[in-house]
């Protein structure tokens, strides 16, 4: 069943909107809103993430018989077919949850967007997530993903800040603390109720924080990649 619920978090003195859906149609007209050019002409910053739909244990032993789950190598996770249950994205004004359900197909809206040359998606262990992705599930590509905690250990010469968590680099990089707006509850399932109101403002503080986290730092990197037109010879 398709379903729609937009929903508005203060964060950091901001209201963000954010929308949670798989309907097309509004994910087609969210992912038009995000195609909008930057006043500065640079490239445009999406903060991106995703979650899993969960597995049990005893799901997992039910749907691969033939593994022995309770052998004596206790440290082996069992095989998982889990697959995505959300999308998120965030371009620092609006958030767009994009929620599936199991083995239901991605929006081809969102894998083109995935794929344009001109917007970086960020986010923390983004690369690793594509590369799984595009592996074991939807062939799902991105043209230019950035991992956070390298781009920073990178940018501020400080090599810790590639093990560091969103709220330690948000901190760090934009003096931005939103760990008092993070849920307590870590009890939910997208996959049993995609439209609640706590998994929706976790996930839109992580995405948020991804956008701000990303946009300072290749503010920072740009002049250096991209110099302004006045340093360009066009001879």
């Amino acid at each position: 069943m398709s379903s729609t619920k937009v929903m508005s978090f203060e964060l950091n003195g901001k209201k963000i909107k954010t929308t949670v859906t798989n309907e097309v149609i509004v994910i087609n007209e969210r992912i038009l809103s995000f195609l909008q050019p930057t006043n500065n002409h640079g490239t445009k910053v999406i903060g991106f993430d995703f979650e899993w739909h969960p597995i049990t244990h005893f799901e997992s032993a039910r749907i691969n018989p033939q593994t022995d789950h309770f052998g004596s190598d206790k440290n082996s996770p069992p095989p998982s077919p889990a697959t995505p249950a959300t999308f998120q994205l965030c371009d620092g004004n609006s958030c767009l949850i994009i929620y599936t359900r199991p083995n239901s197909r991605v929006p081809l809206s969102l894998l083109n967007f995935l794929r344009q040359p001109n917007y970086t998606f960020v986010g923390c262990g983004i690369k690793d997530n594509f590369a799984n992705l595009e592996k074991h599930f939807y062939g799902i590509g991105c043209k230019n993903a950035v991992d956070l905690g390298t781009l920073a250990a990178t940018i501020m010469g400080e090599p810790h800040l590639r093990f560091c968590g969103v709220d330690e680099l948000a901190f760090m990089v934009n003096q931005l603390d939103l760990r008092k707006e993070r849920p307590i509850n870590m009890t939910f399932d997208w996959g049993r109720n995609p439209l609640s109101e706590t998994p929706a403002k976790l996930a839109t503080i992580n995405v948020y924080s991804y956008h701000k986290i990303g946009s300072t730092l290749l503010a920072k990197y740009r002049p250096q990649s991209h110099p302004p037109l006045s340093w360009v010879s066009l001879v």
